[in-house]
């Protein structure tokens, strides 16, 4: 008996129905017409489908995707009807058959035609395996085949272009037909779990790899997983992992587990007296994830024994951090709370919270420990960046350097796609300046915007913009000031300086540059900012300048030993550090691999005995623990754009590489550090 698609056929005699019963729910089955040869007809309307052979009529899901039928229906028993001299025989083994099969041959390797790699791990599989159970997989080889079929109908010796992911962000695709994916932000160890499942339909799981399984269904889109996932976090939340499984709930945004796992936090807290209680909220990290939970915890600790507690209420709440709690939820949960209202010290606490998010344009100059994350840990950070390729738009996310799990992680979406802008950290606010939207080297597509990102509330407001567009330029504060130097625009080269007044939101300009320059270096030592290398009316040069902000002047300070533009320059222990970039010789961009010292004091440059691991042109960079990090850039000796990150210790004088890629390789990015919050349930 063959089935095949097409449209509705009729045939047969009298037929006797005899209908078994459907075993779950669905909501979103499609409608499609089949057809049986030799009159039997097996159709599909929407929410199920009816198959009719003989005598008999089954009805199951006519879903493709998402649902299985459970056990007690046609899957659990076997079916046979006859039709004169024909019988249709159904198999209820013979899903556990095929399952085993296809496992056996991901098990040896045999006929797969994907290839997936995670964290420089490889996985070969099988894209209708995949396709089969991930909505992700599904999305990327339909509109991977739909656009390779168009393309060949519009020519046919064209070899065309690769195309395009569903989720550029995520995956990197190879030449055509896509058969090798890396997938960017997936653990090996997750992806392997997560493999294992699809082809096993059995996944083992652990308080120590269930966070990384989850992160991987999610990307993949694989629902099951997820749900087995969130089965077993319940089912293992316990007194002495409460806290651990609490933590992994806020990650991904599972509120049913964090209430689970709360009840058991609550419990303990009601135990405490006033001295652990202080303890507790004094913590860092903090228990929980939010202000808002630790300011109800407090509430119902102290509602726990009113007559002795409440008089606790304003030294408990001296202690909580109120500028951290939304504006909308300060007026909803926390002003509705009797002692807020009705205690001096409480009121007040309350109204200098009001007040900070009613200012939103001056709260980096209004910072206090009321409004500072609860968290010591300074965090690396990437912003945007120009991927490879002459098409592709510059990077809009921001990411960060998870060091325990030595893994570079997405924080967020940035307002604009950008690259060769600069980001300066302002009491840990990020401030995020001009650049490019789009690859132009005349600047025709630089910007002038300036966006602030505040990592307590995952958000991003506008500023004043420049008053210059400017892109490959420098920035950096000091004081109460920011200042932007030179740069390139669709005039040209830039000596021009602006400093932009950090309370009163507002740009001048200040000494220009004794010279125009573009794609040169910076940092700040001393109260003074140098300014070294770039390029001057397509001149690579050696130049070192100094800016005094009080004297308003620029001097000319002694010239590095080597020309260098796109480069680096780092500040640490009152030297300054230029690093990587490159320089001309002839038509020939060349990498500088020379390491420079200078010293401030003596007026002096010295080429340090190590030199960089390899070529850098572009790199974001960022000095954090006594160390200089480079992430991303341009190697001209490779040919290639990088997504490693290269670390290099002054005080060991040694280079080393981090474990862990960025979404994609980039040139252009800016990097810097800022504290983030322990938890961060904004990172889904």
């Amino acid at each position: 008996m063959q089935l095949f698609m097409g449209s509705p056929g009729f045939g047969g005699g009298n037929m006797e129905k005899a209908q078994l019963p459907l075993t779950h729910s669905h909501t979103s089955c499609t409608t499609s017409d089949y057809r049986l040869l030799g009159g039997e007809r097996t159709f599909l309307t929407k929410g199920e489908q009816r198959k009719i052979i003989g005598n008999l009529k089954l009805t199951f899901c006519g879903c493709f995707f998402g649902e299985e039928l459970k056990s007690g229906g046609v899957h659990s028993q076997e079916v046979m009807s006859r039709s004169g001299d024909r019988t249709s025989t159904f198999d209820p083994t013979h899903s556990d058959t095929l399952l085993h099969g296809l496992n056996l041959l991901w098990r040896k390797q045999l006929f797969c035609d994907v290839t997936l790699t995670a964290q420089g791990q490889q996985f070969h599989c099988h894209k209708a395996v995949l396709a089969s159970c991930s909505q992700y997989f599904r999305s990327l080889f339909s509109s991977h085949n739909v656009i390779n079929n168009e393309g060949s109908k519009g020519d046919q010796g064209s070899s065309g272009t690769p195309s395009s992911s569903p989720d550029d962000k995520l995956v990197t695709p190879s030449a055509r037909p896509i058969n090798n994916l890396v997938l960017q932000g997936c653990s090996s160890i997750g992806l392997r779990l997560v493999l294992e499942y699809l082809y096993t339909a059995n996944v083992t799981l652990s308080l120590d790899t269930v966070e990384e399984v989850l992160s991987v269904s999610k990307i993949l889109n694989v629902p099951q997983i997820t749900k087995l996932s969130v089965q077993f976090l319940n089912d293992q939340i316990s007194v002495q992992n409460y806290k651990q499984i609490c933590k992994i709930a806020a990650l991904h945004g599972l509120d049913e587990t964090k209430k689970l796992a709360n009840k058991y936090l609550v419990e303990d807290v009601l135990l405490l007296n006033f001295e652990e209680m202080c303890a507790m909220l004094d913590a860092l990290p903090p228990p929980v994830e939010s202000e808002l939970a630790l300011f109800q915890m407090s509430v119902l600790w102290l509602e726990h024994d009113r007559e002795t507690r409440m008089h606790y209420a304003p030294d408990l709440m001296k202690r909580l951090r109120f500028a951290l709690i939304p504006a909308p939820e300060l007026v909803e949960r926390v002003q509705s709370v009797d002692f807020m209202r009705s205690d001096p010290v409480c009121q007040k606490l309350l109204l200098d919270a009001m007040n900070y998010h009613l200012m939103p344009f001056r709260q980096h100059c209004r910072q206090t420990m009321a409004s500072r994350i609860r968290s010591s840990k300074r965090m690396l950070l990437l912003v945007g960046g120009l991927p490879p390729g002459p098409d592709r738009l510059p990077s809009n996310l921001v990411q960060y350097y998870d060091d325990e799990k030595k893994t570079w992680k997405i924080l967020t979406i940035m307002p604009y796609n950008s690259a060769h802008h600069c980001v300066v950290e302002v009491e840990n606010f990020l401030m995020l300046l001009g650049g490019e939207d789009q690859w132009n080297p005349n600047g025709k597509h630089s910007t002038h915007f300036v966006s602030r990102y505040d990592p307590r509330f995952n958000s991003w407001i506008q500023l004043p913009p420049m008053q210059e567009r400017r892109a490959s330029f420098f920035a950096c504060r000091l004081e109460k000031h920011l200042y932007v130097i030179g740069g390139r625009n669709e005039t040209g080269y830039l000596s021009s300086v602006e400093s932009y007044n950090l309370e009163t939101n507002e740009w001048n300009y200040v000494s220009s540059l004794p010279q125009p320059l573009a794609a040169h270096a910076g940092a700040v030592h001393n109260g003074k900012i140098y300014i070294s290398g770039g390029v001057h009316n397509g001149e690579y040069v050696s130049w070192l300048y100094c800016y005094d902000p009080i004297m308003d002047v620029w001097a000319r300070k002694q010239d590095m030993n080597t020309k260098r533009a796109i480069h680096a320059l780092a500040g640490m222990n009152d030297r300054l550090y230029a690093i990587g970039g490159n320089h001309l010789k002839g038509f020939s961009h060349l990498d500088v691999m020379l390491v420079e010292c200078y010293d401030p004091k003596a007026d002096q440059w010295n080429i340090l005995q190590t030199p960089i691991l390899e070529g850098r042109s572009g790199p974001g960079c960022a000095v954090l623990d006594d160390s200089i990090f480079l992430v991303g850039g341009y190697s001209w000796s490779m040919g290639a754009y990088k997504s490693s990150t290269i670390c290099y210790s002054p005080e060991k004088g040694t280079w080393t590489e981090l474990e862990g890629e960025v979404a994609e390789p980039l040139a252009g990015p800016a990097c810097s550090t800022v504290i983030l919050p322990a938890c961060l349930p904004f990172n889904k």
